[in-house]
């Protein structure tokens, strides 16, 4: 049951938060254009998502919430899309601070598909989760609140009490998330 609602929302946030789906092969005039736009699904390598529900069904975090603060089993791969890796990208999503400072102000923090995500539920897979990284500060006032977060994708893989992550982007810009 929670499987099902687990790659339901998986599939729901794909829909909602993408604007575009990625296209590989971009030539020299595409790559000038701008970042390459991207959403959760396109992080996920051919099959990743009937090994997905693989690993869920032999798991017992399928069954096992804690709604009073324990973090559940992650579930998932470290598999990456090769042909995204030293992409500037550009990913919806929502912020999970891990080092919160001063009035809002970020500069290191998981960038996830849902709000709520890491929370009491497993957090999502590692390939579904980034990990980021700002030179400078940004101000993130409301973390319900989905943007646009443009960098660097690489493959390094981070760990955290919230969750481990199979990519990593070194952030340049932030955009508002429009509906």
């Amino acid at each position: 049951m929670l499987l099902s609602r687990v790659l339901a929302v998986f599939s729901a946030v794909a829909l909602t938060l993408s604007s575009s789906s990625i296209v590989f092969g971009q030539d020299e005039s595409d790559a000038a254009a701008g970042p390459l736009t991207i959403n959760w699904d396109d992080l996920l390598p051919d099959g990743e998502m009937e090994e997905l529900a693989r690993l869920y069904a032999l798991s017992t975090a399928a069954t096992n919430v804690d709604h009073f603060g324990a973090q559940s089993e992650q579930i998932g791969t470290f598999n990456v899309v090769e042909e995204l890796i030293g992409e500037t990208v550009r990913l919806p999503g929502f912020v999970l601070p891990l080092d919160a400072q001063i009035a809002g102000e970020v500069t290191e923090f998981l960038f996830v598909p849902y709000v709520g995500a890491c929370v009491h539920m497993p957090p999502p897979p590692p390939n579904q989760i980034v990990y980021v990284l700002a030179d400078r500060p940004i101000m993130i006032e409301r973390i319900w609140e989905p943007i646009w977060a443009i960098g660097l994708l690489t493959s390094d893989q981070t760990h955290s009490g919230l969750g481990s992550t199979a990519y990593t982007l070194e952030l340049t810009e932030v955009e508002s998330y429009e509906y």
